[in-house]
């Protein structure tokens, strides 16, 4: 089944708690090697919206797969990390 929905990473609220990297049953999410946000790797995301749920910021957002910008692959403008 392919994913319809994707999340979307608003960083400048992040406060780093990393609840969704701990929640994340597919591990997409890590922390970004400098430490300063966290990334979400959509190669390995299956759109669950686990992380959108329980952020405690509300700063991740389930958007369709169609909607706005397209990523592909590591190190992608927002495949990893979404602004």
């Amino acid at each position: 089944m392919a994913r319809t929905h994707r999340p979307r990473l608003h960083r400048e609220g992040c406060k780093l708690c990393q609840m969704c990297r701990y929640l994340c049953p597919d591990m997409a999410i890590r922390m970004e090697e400098s430490g300063g946000y966290m990334v979400i790797d959509l190669r390995y995301c299956k759109g669950c919206g686990v992380c959108a749920a329980f952020c405690p910021e509300g700063v991740i957002e389930m958007v369709r797969e169609d909607q706005g910008e397209r990523f592909s692959g590591e190190g992608g403008s927002g495949s990893v990390r979404s602004a």
